[in-house]
């Protein structure tokens, strides 16, 4: 079995839902929900969940909530190598009466400044992986570091247009980058009006020296790039309960299809698609036999 390292973010998730069309600058009614989360550690419970037994680096809280995440991450299957900093950060999300994210904050100041000899010190390990998977919520140092010393493919999680800025200067180091289409747009400065765009924004990061590119287009689909094949798979119609996590279960579908030697779109589609459908960041219900079955009802 391959060996897969990540290096992301970890917080407890608060998730604030409302019973009614959002009004700004006023209260809302509705009802609170508390998860464990953040972007590198969703990634790494969906692939413990499908089995790959990832060993997630990460800054996280020397308190009870750090010490919950870690706890519960072990029993399903995450080996932890924690950087301890003062308190877990926290991703605090609004969503709206269709279950779509309204706005979110997340306070992470403390992951952007930990010593970066934390990660020197660690470069050893990373090197003896077969994947190294990183998310941008660390400071361009601790990337850079990363970037400039892997002797593995390294596999990127775009996160957000604000911090995926940080690794412009890195795409020729990249194997395989995921973004959502408005990171995509962004980065690359070309707007996805059509198929063509979408084709051409493909091109672009190629061009930069990304071997392959993954874009999830919302209710489109999603598409993928390697410099020579174009693939689409278009969005299936499903009761959406919950969009936070989606992409990150993507991006784990994708890294599980690398690793089976699966198709990337219909492995990334599935595990999106039994995320959408639970209220958790990461559904109890992610693993082997479930991916494979949503993939054949879905016709992926």
């Amino acid at each position: 079995m391959k060996r897969i390292a990540i290096l992301g973010g970890t917080n407890q998730d608060v998730f604030a839902y409302a019973h009614q069309p959002i009004k700004v600058q006023d209260s809302n009614p509705g009802y609170l929900k508390i998860s464990h989360g953040g972007v590198g550690r969703n990634i790494a419970e969906n692939l413990a969940r499908l089995k790959l037994n990832p060993i997630l680096t990460t800054a996280i809280g020397n308190d009870d909530i750090g010490k919950n995440i870690i706890k519960e991450g072990t029993k399903v299957g995450i080996l932890f190598d924690p950087i301890w900093i003062k308190s877990t950060p926290s991703y605090f999300a609004v969503i709206d009466k269709d279950k779509d994210m309204f706005v979110a904050v997340a306070a992470m100041d403390e992951v952007e400044n930990i010593d970066i000899n934390q990660i020197k010190n660690r470069l050893k390990d990373f090197n003896s992986a077969d994947i190294i998977i990183l998310d941008t919520n660390y400071s361009i140092e601790v990337l850079s570091l990363i970037f400039e010393h892997a002797l593995v493919p390294i596999y990127v999680e775009a996160i957000s247009t604000q911090k995926a800025l940080k690794i412009k200067p890195f795409y020729d180091k990249i194997q395989l980058l995921k973004l959502n289409l408005v990171e995509a747009e962004t980065l690359s400065g070309i707007k996805a009006e059509a198929e063509i765009n979408i084709k051409k924004i493909g091109h672009y990061f190629y061009e930069q020296g990304v071997k392959e590119t993954v874009i999830t287009l919302g209710h489109k689909g999603s598409y993928y790039f390697d410099g020579l094949n174009h693939q689409f798979i278009t969005g299936k119609k499903i009761e959406i309960k919950n969009t936070t996590g989606a992409g990150d279960a993507f991006f784990a579908g994708v890294v599980y299809a690398k690793v089976k030697n699966l198709d990337l779109l219909s492995c990334g589609v599935a595990a999106s698609i039994i995320t959408l459908k639970d209220e958790h960041a990461v559904s109890p219900l992610m693993n082997p036999a479930n991916l494979e079955k949503t993939i054949k009802e879905y016709q992926l």
